[in-house]
């Protein structure tokens, strides 16, 4: 130290431990739509963060009024400033053809978006000449099977996305719907109600409560609050609740619909779940979003790992003391981003010392993490009683 005598406090800005937040809520659409005049283009990804920038680039009930719908109802429930991407493609653009891996659609979009997109939305106006299969358009069960290839390539570099496809021109015939709960589809859920009397479901509206939503709660939380709208249909244009008692049957199919509860006022989402079986760990959309948040995290953390030296011990093993840094950095970064804000319950990892490092040039983490549960069912026993004591 030089100059006069003084005494000189460096701050050290890592002492917390505290890691970068992920971002969790960033949504997009691809919806059926027109090109407008000096505005947006048919094809092209457009960002914006409230209703009012997708206004002032053609997406208008003047212009385009299905896509203004969607994106309405997205702002009503997610809060201005939530960052959404929308494409437009035509009308022709079936829902299959825009999730292929092969095409420059939902693709391009979350390509254009860098990866940061953790919801999407797709949605194809019904026209009333659609061919129907398993009680829909057929262009559904064809979408859910595309999705769900394009983001398991996708999610290999470490971008995932949950898909939320348009369970559009629904038959009313509850027993031809495709049983999504014997898929094995788990980044991809099926809507199949709105808020208009249409023939298509109120994607937008999904999308905005998941965002505005830690990755661990469940779009049909109760005490979220009922949504934005003093109506509910199903897909084929009959109200809710005129079709109320095949709701079980339509929920045990793994449908997301909007439903009622009786003394309580509004409507709420009946649950979340994914196109795949009750067996996998990753049959609701707060699953997905979870372990898929706790990757990226964990992927954090080791990433700035790759290629340091690894110190051993005389006999071969990985030393202690880089195992206890390793497994307290993931488990700090964890608690910090997800526990202490109770999405998930807890953390651990595990490296074990004894595997071959010199010989494999790998180090194996077991990384465990214990969810949230669920009140999804409340059973109480009610009877009258001679004694309180």
């Amino acid at each position: 130290m030089n100059g006069l005598p003084k005494v000189k406090i460096n701050v050290n800005k890592d002492g917390l431990g505290q890691v970068a937040q992920t971002q969790d809520g960033v949504s997009a659409m691809v919806l059926t739509g027109d090109s407008v005049t000096n505005g947006i283009q048919v094809g092209t990804s457009v960002q914006v963060f409230n209703l009012d920038e997708a206004i002032e680039k053609g997406i208008t009930q003047a212009d385009n009024p299905y896509a203004y719908k969607h994106v309405q109802q997205f702002y009503e429930e997610a809060p201005s400033g939530t960052e959404l991407w929308i494409m437009l493609v035509d009308a022709t653009v079936t829902m299959e053809t825009v999730v292929s891996s092969d095409q420059d659609y939902a693709k391009k979009l979350l390509n254009d978006a860098k990866g940061v997109v953790r919801l999407l939305a797709v949605s194809r106006k019904s026209d009333g000449t659609a061919t129907i299969a398993n009680g829909v358009d057929a262009d559904v069960d064809a979408a859910v099977v595309k999705a769900q290839s394009l983001v398991e390539g996708y999610a290999i570099n470490y971008k995932e996305v949950s898909v939320i496809i348009d369970g559009k021109d629904f038959t009313g015939d509850v027993g031809a719907l495709e049983d999504y709960k014997q898929s094995d589809n788990e980044f991809v859920s099926v809507m199949l109600s709105n808020t208009d009397g249409s023939k298509n479901a109120a994607v937008g509206l999904l999308l905005g409560r998941l965002a505005k939503d830690p990755v661990m709660r469940n779009p049909g939380r109760v005490k979220s609050g009922s949504l934005p709208t003093i109506d509910a249909y199903f897909t084929d244009g009959k109200a809710i609740e005129a079709s109320e008692g095949a709701w079980d049957s339509i929920h045990d199919k793994g449908y997301i619909f909007l439903r009622s509860f009786v003394g309580r006022s509004g409507y709420f989402f009946n649950d979340a779940p994914t196109c795949t079986t009750q067996s996998n760990d990753l049959n609701s959309i707060p699953r997905v979003r979870t372990i898929y948040k706790a990757r990226r995290v964990a992927y954090g953390v080791f990433v700035n790992e790759i290629l340091d030296e690894i110190p051993l011990e005389a006999n071969g093993r990985i030393a202690p003391a880089l195992i206890k840094s390793w497994e307290g950095l993931v488990d700090n970064a964890i608690n910090l981003t997800m526990t202490q804000n109770g999405e998930v319950s807890g953390v651990r990892t595990f490296i074990d010392p004894a595997q071959d490092v010199l010989g494999t040039n790998e180090v194996r983490v077991s990384l465990d993490i214990l969810p949230v549960g669920y009140a999804k069912y409340i059973t109480v026993q009610l009877g009258f009683t001679t004694n309180l004591s």
